[in-house]
């Protein structure tokens, strides 16, 4: 609402085995990002990769960059617009991976999608490097402003200050924290990230593949580059160290001292809880969203795509039934967007809305869309709604979405339900521990399980309940309850160890 002014937190969880970011407008969940510490993402990683083979009949290569499994590199992927500048080739002629590609031709590439159930990472030649102010793109020569910069005069000078620091040929992209920044403060940053790959360049040139030649920020840099900046208020830790680097951040990043009021917070206590985000996360399992006018809103995730069903549920409106219809499909399309956002949902999406007759209020509802999805940090494109009112949108895919995350197939119903994962478990599991290592002074606690579950921790998950009993002081003891069907974890007693 225009006027209103917002309270808008960050909070890090740093777990032993995960990190989880949340940020929340007036309490209300609006981003939330996970990572596994065991499998730290990948993306933004640079390497120098060796074609170990070509694939013609899908126009893709497969790149050795010294991981496990070698990485994918697809022609649109090789066939960028600098490439084709350098090569001097236009995109309609080369009708052949094969044209551009050899076999044990050594390249410089980037990974632009983290590797996702059966798929493989996915590599591009179309390298950047990423800063708070702007975006380095080496060999381009131009200067390009991000389009939420709306003002002609800022985009200009903005432009104006790209082509008279721009050094080496290497481009840029204003960012949207750019706007209103001095020449200085975004010269600092060209020159670091600029000085970052010029090393990669030279160790290129000395080094054998595969080879990696830089590795992208950790979780807390990525947060502070992305989310961090003066319309947060406050930021909440529980990690000291943590603490430390976010305070440094902002004051190497605070030069014209806009961020001087975020302050960072670190507490021992379980904020997650305390905040009723951990209630918030939860419902990202849930099919079915209540939305607040009685309307409800359907997420299946399925193999090929997502699809998300509209429902009237108890909302009748006040008005005809055209504008009705559009009411509702506006207030879902608010929550069906966040939901998408939260749980990372991506490539296709089929959004089937209340029907509607009237164009003008099917272009309203398509506008509002991609309006919505404009602060999208994915890239995602809003496509036209077709005559049965279903909408479909693509979102760029590069890493796991929060469901698959936090779920397995089910083994006893042939893949058609959801148990939760090993990642959900332990999590579930350390929330528990910490809670009750923060409220009590016990050091025994009895955990009561099902049989499948109690399977699952005592064969194969132990090495983990030992480093959470270590981790808190606290000892686990996992016990089978035949009356527990699901993955529910129930605690039972607790209390002092008798000596």
């Amino acid at each position: 609402m225009e006027g209103c002014v917002f309270l808008r937190q960050l909070l890090i969880n740093n777990t032993i085995f995960f990190y989880e970011v949340a940020i929340l407008k007036d309490g209300k969940l609006e981003e939330f990002i996970f990572e596994e510490k065991e499998k730290e993402s990948f993306l933004g990683n640079i390497y120098k990769g060796k074609v170990e083979n070509i694939l013609p009949g899908i126009e893709a290569a497969f790149i050795n960059i010294g991981l496990e499994k070698n990485a994918y590199l697809f022609k649109d992927d090789i066939l960028t617009e600098k490439f084709l500048k350098e090569k001097k080739l236009k995109k309609k002629d080369v009708d052949s991976i094969s044209k551009v590609l050899k076999k044990g031709e050594e390249i410089l590439v980037q990974i632009v999608r983290d590797p996702m159930g059966e798929k493989n990472i996915s590599v591009t030649t179309d390298i950047s490097l990423t800063g708070k102010l702007i975006a380095l793109i080496p060999k381009s020569c131009e200067v390009k402003i991000s389009t939420k910069i709306k003002n002609h005069d800022e985009r200009k000078r903005l432009i104006d200050i790209g082509k008279s620091i721009m050094i080496d040929g290497n481009g840029m992209i204003m960012r949207t924290y750019s706007k209103d920044k001095s020449i200085e403060e975004i010269q600092q940053e060209y020159e670091l990230l600029s000085s970052i790959y010029n090393k990669i360049e030279q160790e290129f040139s000395y080094s054998y593949a595969p080879k990696m030649l830089y590795k992208s920020d950790s979780i807390l840099d990525r947060v502070f580059i992305e989310y961090v900046d003066p319309t947060i208020d406050e930021i909440f830790t529980n990690n000291i160290e943590d603490k430390k680097k976010l305070d440094n951040l902002i004051k190497i990043n605070n030069v014209s001292n806009e961020m001087g009021n975020i302050k960072v917070n670190y507490t021992a206590n379980d904020d997650f809880e305390f905040l009723n985000i951990d209630k918030q996360i939860n419902m990202l399992f849930n099919r079915k969203i209540e939305l607040e006018n009685g309307g409800s809103i359907f997420i299946d995730v399925t193999e090929a795509m997502t699809v998300i069903d509209v429902n009237s549920g108890k909302f009748v409106g006040n008005i005809n039934m055209e504008e009705t219809a559009l009411s509702l499909n506006l207030s879902a399309l608010e929550e069906i967007v966040r939901q998408i956002k939260l749980r990372n949902i991506s490539g296709i999406i089929i959004i089937d809305f209340i029907d509607m007759k009237n164009s003008e209020s099917i272009n309203l509802l398509i506008d509002s869309a991609k309006n919505k999805f404009k602060n999208d940090k994915a890239r995602t494109n809003v496509i036209e709604m077709t005559k049965l009112n279903l909408m479909e949108i693509t979102r760029k895919k590069n890493k796991e979405n929060f469901f698959n995350i936090m779920t397995d197939d089910c083994n006893y119903c042939k893949g058609g339900g959801k148990i939760s994962s090993r990642v959900h478990i332990l999590l579930k599991i350390e929330k528990i521990i910490n809670n009750i290592k923060s409220n009590t002074s016990c050091e025994f606690v009895t955990l009561n399980v099902g049989n499948i579950l109690y399977n699952k921790l005592n064969q194969n998950w132990l090495d983990y309940i030992n480093r959470i009993e270590e981790e808190y002081n606290i000892k686990i003891i996992i016990e089978e309850n035949n009356s527990i069907f699901t993955d529910e974890i129930v605690v039972g007693k607790m209390g002092k160890i008798p000596l």
